[in-house]
């Protein structure tokens, strides 16, 4: 059975596009997960796989955070 796995910058681009991807990465997405899944500091500028858990957190506070 194979998984697929979500980065910061796939997970933006489902919330807000392909031109606002990068952007909504590095303002929204990146930050909150370094404050709520925060990493060991030995994976600093490695690739982020996010898990389900980490997906469902996201859409959550990108969705309060547009009402």
């Amino acid at each position: 059975m194979a998984t697929t796995t979500t980065t910061p910058t796939e997970l933006a681009k489902a919330l807000a596009g392909a031109d606002s991807a990068e952007r909504v990465a590095k303002a929204f997405v990146r930050p909150y997960l370094r404050r709520h899944f925060a990493r060991a500091k030995d994976a600093k500028g490695t690739s982020w796989n996010l898990t389900p858990a980490q997906v469902k957190a996201v859409k959550e506070a990108w969705k309060k955070r547009q009402a």
